[in-house]
């Protein structure tokens, strides 16, 4: 089978560091050359969709609300009047809105566009509870005029369609907005990423990417996803890096993490740097990839040591980036040195208690410090035999009632492994390997399948 790598992952909730909430592990799945590779160089409540329409149409005849009509006797209510043959017409203007209130939160199943001949080229849905802040549950950049049929799975109150670019010299036109969902009303209590992981374990998977170098366009894979699929991944993932650009630009991808998190991703955050042998920045080999001797681990370890201190002012450098995060109520997965459980890396291969669980406390069996350290365990699948039943039975031998996750790979599982082996809470796919292992229609049809979560199906995070 070969060796199965993996790690802990630390859910940071609004950074307290002084507990588990937020950490992830790692296992990493192949110790071989291509897979080495892979590591280089560099809420509201959650409901699953049913694919069936639902009872009624809350949008109907409630009060609505419009950025501009074009004073031809076309106001925004006859977009909600249920009658297909009058209509809303806006200015002939790029960015215009239109929105309804439906009284009291809803769980919404989907809404639908019945556009008129002038139509939007590109548009946004999104949801609101307290008409304050908006969320963007879909996006289309490529609209198309006719009957747009948009699945959902949120609660809110407030729909809106906004959309920003004309496909005609007029202005937006529609015959009608319907908003389909239950005529019950919602709660929209916010949710901890941690506790949303918890509640989909057995029932869905988060599908994510990592964004490896360069920080200085810490989005490019995450983009790739979207250009392909037409849906934004619902994790995004970045990381610190060790390269004289990347260092300079771990700024730009924590601010992208911020911006990713605004939008509605999870945030991910990995930690591939030189060891503290070595000033920043560093290599990838001799650096990332090499090992202390056992007297430099000790004096690492040791309190007070030369390379303890050297590490420990290193952190503190560290910790400003995720104070940044914690000032902006940025929830982080927190999945640093990950497959330790390998000797690759310089943190990596020393089990035990003074080993690499004496440097932080987040690993497995002897690597493992104890379940108090780490929320998520994560395994890394990159050798041929893919998403073997065996596999997945120690993730959740080791795991236990805590959530698991893919923390990475290059071929992606179908919909039916995961179906078959539904504790997975995520799935991150390595950056560019993501691409050259898989085709788009496998990329495509996966991102579309029913049980598994893009950022569009993600619930509204708990937020300080």
């Amino acid at each position: 089978m070969g060796l199965m790598t993996f790690a802990w992952v630390v859910c940071i909730l609004l950074w307290n560091l002084g507990s588990a909430e937020g950490r992830i592990q790692d296992l990493y799945n192949e110790n071989t050359p291509d897979a080495i590779q892979q590591n280089t160089v560099a809420g509201g409540t959650h409901r699953r969709f049913q694919n069936t329409r639902a009872v009624t149409n809350l949008a109907l005849g409630r009060p609505c609300y419009a950025s501009s009509d074009d004073l031809t006797g076309k106001p925004v209510r006859m977009a909600f009047d249920g009658n297909s043959a009058t209509r809303w017409s806006s200015a002939y203007e790029d960015e215009q809105w239109i929105y309804v209130d439906l009284g009291s939160v809803r769980a919404i199943s989907s809404v639908v566009l019945q556009w008129e001949s002038a139509y939007a080229r590109m548009f946004q849905i999104q949801t609101s509870t307290d008409l304050s802040a908006w969320t963007t549950v879909y996006f289309n950049y490529d609209g198309k005029r006719g009957t747009n049929s948009i699945p959902l799975s949120v609660s809110a109150r407030y729909v809106k369609m906004y959309a920003w670019q004309r496909a005609t010299q007029w202005g937006y036109s529609l015959w009608e907005m319907e908003v389909w969902g239950s005529s019950t009303e919602t709660s929209t209590k916010p949710i901890t990423v941690l506790d949303y992981f918890k509640s989909i374990s057995g029932k869905q998977t988060v599908i994510g990417i990592h964004n490896r170098e360069p920080n200085s366009a810490p989005a490019m894979q995450t983009n790739k996803i979207y250009s392909i699929t037409g849906r934004w991944p619902a994790l995004w993932s970045g990381d610190f890096l060790f390269t004289s650009s990347d260092v300079n630009n771990r700024w730009t991808m924590f601010n992208e993490a911020l911006n990713q998190w605004k939008s509605g991703a999870i945030v991910q955050i990995m930690m591939h740097v030189v060891p503290p042998t070595q000033l920043e920045p560093g290599n990838w080999e001799g650096g990332v990839v090499s090992r202390l001797s056992n007297d430099q681990w000790n004096d690492l370890i040791t309190n007070g040591g030369n390379l303890n201190r050297a590490w420990k002012a290193r952190l503190d450098n560290y910790a400003q980036y995720f104070q940044f995060l914690k000032n902006n109520n940025v929830q982080v997965l927190f999945r640093p040195f990950h497959e330790m459980n390998q000797g690759v890396f310089w943190w990596a291969g020393r089990p035990g208690s003074s080993g690499t669980a004496a440097l932080y406390y987040y690993n497995w069996s002897p690597y493992n410090p104890g379940n108090d350290y780490w929320d998520i365990f994560s395994l890394d699948v990159y050798n041929k035999d893919g998403y073997t039943a065996q596999k997945y039975n120690t993730a959740v031998s080791v795991a236990g009632s805590k959530p698991i996750a893919i923390g990475e790979c290059d071929v992606l599982p179908t919909a039916s492994q995961l179906a078959l082996q539904p504790r997975w809470t995520f799935v991150m796919s390595w950056a560019e390997l993501t691409f050259s292992s898989n085709t788009n229609a496998q990329i495509q049809a996966l991102y579309s399948a029913g049980n598994v979560i893009t950022m569009d199906k993600l619930p509204k995070f708990f937020r300080k």
